[in-house]
């Protein structure tokens, strides 16, 4: 049998790079098979040199199995070795901070120094069934308007803060551990940045969600505003992307095409499919890949687009958000992206 070396890491690229699993499947995949497949996404990164993977937090979604980060992340990072593995994240407003704090120390214990938690504001369901999925998930409607002082006590429940930042002082978090996991703010918009920034945490851009959603002054905002705590002293700046990564870029051009005429054809919001002619397939698939602003190409090409965007936004990592459907699709863009080499070097805080 021969041995197939991996390619050299993306530890040795001007900006880290990382993983944002999704659980995305076709309809036809049972739970189970949808969750391996999420399983052998994260042995690849891991395989292939990546520095950690998260996992989603999504509700009621038909095209994800992934709705409760915890559990994946405690099955994954008993499958692998290095790779840092993490919630990507959970949606604070939607479980009490209480909750999330002991969830992430009972990981942070099995599994020291490999555990990540970012947090984010919305109710990880899709726009037709929001406000069933927040009376599902008995959410007040107004608790994202809360998120920062979400924020503020899950930080103390994890780090023990006095009476005058937590008004749960008094209880213990068990289990108790010597180094909590590191908390991430997620977010598209200034209001995440700042959040993040006012408490010295690291900031997740997505830049992966649609262009009607995203602001990219929130990257800005957040190093300007950043203030250094006990959390950093330096901002640290990650960017998620979706990408689809090939030997060629006609071939990645053709499976982003394929991949987005699949989704425009088959929207989750529909209770039923609704024929498309081909002509208005393909220009709406052209839409959602421009919407979704998805990087393409060849290593060569990926690399250089996440190059000029490390310049255009400061980023310090890039989460790579495969944009496929299929596991196996997922894979092979993690193993191309791998190898790409191209950028400037940049002094970033090391996380």
């Amino acid at each position: 049998m021969t041995t197939i070396t991996p390619p050299a890491g993306p530890s040795e690229l001007p900006f880290r790079l990382s993983v944002l699993e999704r659980g995305g499947h076709f309809p036809e995949a049972t739970g189970e098979e949808a969750l391996q497949d999420v399983v052998e996404v994260a042995m690849t990164a891991e395989r292939y040199g990546y520095d950690r993977v998260w996992i989603a937090e999504h509700h009621s979604a038909q095209r994800s199995a992934s709705s409760f980060p915890a559990v994946t992340i405690a099955h994954i990072a008993t499958r692998t070795q290095r790779i840092r593995v993490g919630s990507g994240g959970v949606m604070l407003p939607n479980h009490p901070p209480i909750a999330v704090a002991e969830q992430f120390a009972t990981l942070q214990a099995l599994h020291p120094g490999r555990i990540d938690l970012g947090v984010g504001r919305s109710s990880g369901g899709t726009t037709t069934a929001h406000r069933r999925l927040e009376a599902a998930l008995r959410r007040d409607p107004q608790a994202a308007t809360r998120f920062p002082g979400l924020i503020d006590e899950l930080l103390g429940f994890l780090h023990h803060r006095g009476p005058e930042q937590h008004r749960f002082h008094a209880l213990p978090l068990t289990p108790h551990v010597a180094e909590p996991p590191q908390v991430y703010v997620l977010g598209a918009g200034e209001g995440s940045a700042r959040a993040a920034a006012e408490r010295g945490l690291p900031f997740v851009y997505g830049h992966h969600l649609s262009r009607t959603i995203c602001r990219p002054e929130a990257a800005a905002r957040y190093r300007t505003a950043f203030e250094p705590g006990p959390q950093g002293a330096r901002p640290y700046l990650i960017v998620s992307v979706q990408v689809v990564c090939a030997e060629t870029d006609e071939k990645a051009a053709a499976l982003a095409l394929e991949n987005a005429a699949y989704l425009v054809g088959h929207p989750v919001d529909s209770i039923a499919d609704v024929p498309l002619s081909p002509v208005r397939e393909e220009y709406l698939a052209r839409r959602a890949l421009e919407e979704y602003q998805v990087v393409h190409g060849a290593p060569a090409t990926v690399a250089a687009e996440l190059g000029r965007l490390a310049d255009e936004l400061g980023a310090d990592e890039f989460m790579l958000v495969p944009y496929e459907l299929s596991g196996a699709a997922r894979c092979r863009t993690l193993r191309l992206a791998a190898g790409i080499r191209q950028g400037r070097p940049r002094e970033a805080a090391r996380r």
